[in-house]
């Protein structure tokens, strides 16, 4: 799976689920601080599984945002840059993820759509220079996290709430 892939199948989860249009870009930044948070807890423990769960579901996360902004993550910036080259730089590439995700917020709060799919894009790069550093794979990441959650059934409602499909099927 590439990236396109991978980003056409979570939007097109998200539509299904009325993820997309029935969330809004704020509750989605506080179901990405929830996954950047289960990220620094498996690299402070050292977890790989959770480690590559957590960036799957970062991806998926961020993908979802730019669906709702109608944008679409895909050309990616290089992480083969000359910055990223360099494998020192790549120690703070988690760093860097966790000041482009603030960033995310603040541009939220100032309603800077241009700037805020700027940052989208910068944690898909940071995330794949972070993989780097890790000696994991990014796709990987996403193709497990899109295994994880292709299956799962119900609908985001009006109001925000996700509604299993167990509570509307009887």
């Amino acid at each position: 799976m590439i990236f396109t892939e991978f980003r056409g199948k979570v939007i097109t989860w998200a539509k299904e689920r009325r993820i997309i249009p029935n969330s809004s870009l704020e509750a989605q930044n506080l179901k990405l601080a929830e996954e950047f948070g289960e990220l620094a807890d498996g690299l402070r423990k050292g977890n790989m599984e959770k480690i590559k769960d957590s960036v799957g579901d970062v991806a998926v996360v961020v993908t979802i945002m730019a669906g709702l902004m109608g944008a679409e993550i895909d050309n990616l910036p290089d992480t083969q840059s000359s910055y990223y080259a360099n494998k020192e730089n790549l120690q703070y590439s988690f760093m860097w993820l966790q000041a482009d995700i603030g960033e995310i917020a603040k541009y939220i709060i100032r309603d800077k759509n241009e700037n805020l799919f700027y940052s989208l894009a910068n944690v898909i790069s940071d995330l794949q220079a972070f993989c780097k550093w890790q000696g994991i794979e990014f796709m990987d990441c996403c193709e497990l996290a899109w295994d994880e959650i292709k299956d799962r059934k119900g609908y985001l409602n009006e109001q925000g709430i996700f509604i299993k499909e167990e509570d509307y099927a009887n």
